[in-house]
């Protein structure tokens, strides 16, 4: 097997598009980054960048990495337990992530054979 590339979010923020009630919030004079596709963001997406995705956690693949997907793809996505504020995400539940995009190269390869 090939070498894979990957692309791991780093959420910096995770919302929850149901409602949800807020005690307080921060509002930043910064604008936030516009809403992309994870094939997007696969294709052209650069170290450090700020992207923010609509799409669904589908599996929970280390304590905080989860697979992200949309309808154009899927991508990891880091997710610090705090983010979830003790509040229940499914893969039927449809988030938004924000964060910082972090490339990495991940090396699988087939056994040695003898």
């Amino acid at each position: 097997m090939s070498n894979l590339k990957s692309m791991t979010l780093a959420a910096a923020a995770l919302g929850i598009l149901a409602a949800a009630p807020l005690q307080a919030q921060f509002v930043s004079d910064k604008s936030p980054a516009a809403v992309t596709t994870v094939a997007e963001l696969l294709k052209n997406g650069k170290q450090d960048q700020e992207a923010s995705l609509e799409g669904f956690i589908v599996e929970q693949v280390k304590r905080k990495k989860y697979v992200f997907a949309d309808e154009t793809g899927r991508i990891i996505a880091e997710i610090p337990d705090k983010v979830f504020q003790g509040q229940r995400v499914d893969p039927k539940t449809k988030i938004r992530i924000e964060g910082e995009l972090e490339l990495s190269l991940i090396h699988i390869s087939e056994p040695t054979r003898p």
